[in-house]
């Protein structure tokens, strides 16, 4: 029975977790101005990227505004923002290659 109503309970938090377009956006103008973000926006593969990749997105709308001004927590979504552009860039290179 207890494990029910934590599952209850889960449920009722979860759309509060989900990114929404309008969360990526506020993200997306935050980190803009930043150096580093920027150097990802004039890189076209990159900005390509940010601009319609569904997993990119995601992950940019999951960062904490609040704590996007803090050195620290920018170095983490810096780290995390890297790793998914790689790691969807050489999926998209490899499905490419496939097709050919």
């Amino acid at each position: 029975m207890g494990i029910l109503l934590d599952l209850l309970n889960l449920a009722v938090y979860i759309p509060f977790l989900k990114v929404d377009e309008e969360g990526i956006g506020r993200n997306i103008k935050h980190l803009k101005q930043h150096e580093w973000f920027q150097s990802y926006l004039n890189d076209e593969k990159y900005r390509e990227l940010i601009i319609h990749n569904k997993d990119v997105r995601q992950c940019i709308g999951k960062f904490n505004r609040d704590k996007l001004n803090k050195q620290s927590y920018q170095k983490k979504c810096k780290e995390k923002l890297h790793h998914v552009l790689l790691m969807t860039n050489k999926e998209l290179n490899n499905n490419n290659y496939y097709r050919k």
